[in-house]
């Protein structure tokens, strides 16, 4: 059985100002863009690879950004693991994210380590000959 999988890098998806603030007009726009992206190619699984995101995002710019994300049915219909990286007494975006996701009913999980996310992608199968 061959899986495909979709990792959309942070480049993609998320932007910032000339001054290194994080946008989120901008952002929004790069993610609806992906997102209608993934709708046009029938993926239904993704890895988001936030790694390397350069700026922080406030819990305010996070909750308009999901809400968005959810108000136009981009989030339906897929499994999405977040892949972060996460500096020591640093507010949890990318869980915070996950928690208004799950609260929702969406699949969606953040991690810290690529091989969790892949293999909660894709989980391991019984193979039986």
């Amino acid at each position: 059985m061959s899986y495909t999988i979709t990792i959309v890098p942070a480049r993609e998806f998320f932007r910032t100002k000339s001054n290194g603030e994080f946008d989120l007009d901008e952002t929004r726009k790069a993610c609806f863009a992906v997102f209608s992206k993934m709708k046009d190619a029938n993926v239904s699984e993704v890895l988001l690879d936030h790694r390397e995101a350069s700026s922080q995002m406030t819990a305010s710019d996070l909750l308009t950004l999901f809400r968005e994300l959810d108000l136009g049915g981009w989030l339906t219909a897929r499994k999405i693991a977040i892949l972060y990286r996460r500096k020591d007494k640093e507010f949890d975006r990318n869980k915070f994210f996950e928690a208004c996701a799950q609260a929702k009913g969406y699949q969606i999980e953040a991690f810290q380590e690529f091989e969790e996310a892949v293999t909660w992608l894709y989980p391991p199968h019984d193979v039986t000959r």
